[in-house]
């Protein structure tokens, strides 16, 4: 949260709208959220970061809700910040995206499991089927070029591309999108397959990837599955680097 706290996040998002999910939470952890002015929910077990995403969506009360891990470091500064998160703003009043995935471009940290070993090879095949082309921004100068118009590309302060789950599937990486949004339509494809799927209750990216394999159970399953396919995933320069270490 250091980062978060001195590249000028918390100037942004006032303390009574920064909430902290803490798993197996200590008098520690109490502490930690007091010093950063934050609100919290804790578990005294480990429940997982499915249960946990579900907790952070309930409780929040503002129009836009950042789903943060702890192994994120924020490194652009205030400024950059503020005019990239008015770009999302911007793009869900327009209705270009309803997720915005804040993963930085050029500096996206580690691991960033999609990209291949010689890029170069990898474009000269057929990578309109690649289901990562947002994670590609980081390698590709120019994905436009590369994925034709698999990528709807929009520009506000920044340029930012826009595709669907068939191009870009579901990931943790930290995001933006509209808290009733994703109430409406997030949740309610996670309570029906975490019953379904009692082996996968703890992880988000493998339950929101592995929807498909549900189809056809009962008309309400696939209803939420109708409204989760129509999501529409974007991303651009981010703000965020991934601080884990290979």
């Amino acid at each position: 949260m250091n980062s978060h706290k001195d590249n000028g996040l918390f100037d942004l998002i006032p303390s009574k709208n920064r909430i902290i999910f803490f798993q197996e939470i200590t008098k520690n952890d109490i502490e930690i959220a007091k010093e950063y002015q934050c609100n919290y929910i804790g578990n005294n077990s480990n429940v997982g970061i499915l249960h946990a995403f579900v907790e952070l969506v309930k409780k929040c009360d503002t129009e836009y809700f950042i789903f943060c891990e702890n192994d994120w470091n924020l490194i652009e500064c205030k400024k950059t910040t503020e005019l990239i998160l008015l770009d999302c703003i911007e793009i869900f009043k327009n209705d270009k995206a309803d997720i915005v995935r804040l993963r930085h471009r050029k500096t996206p940290g580690v691991p960033l499991y999609s990209r291949p070993i010689n890029v170069e090879e990898w474009i000269a095949q057929d990578v309109s089927r690649f289901p990562y082309k947002l994670e590609s921004l980081s390698w590709l100068s120019f994905p436009e070029k590369i994925y034709k118009n698999l990528l709807h590309e929009y520009e506000v302060n920044y340029k930012w591309y826009t595709t669907n789950l068939e191009h870009q599937q579901w990931s943790n990486n930290i995001f933006i999108g509209s808290t009733e949004y994703l109430r409406n339509n997030i949740l309610p494809l996670i309570n029906f397959l975490k019953n379904e799927d009692t082996d996968k209750h703890l992880d988000l990216e493998n339950i929101l990837i592995n929807y498909n394999l549900h189809i056809g159970k009962n008309e309400e399953l696939d209803n939420a599955i109708f409204n989760y396919k129509k999501i529409r995933i974007s991303g651009g320069e981010g703000l965020f680097t991934h601080k884990d270490k290979v």
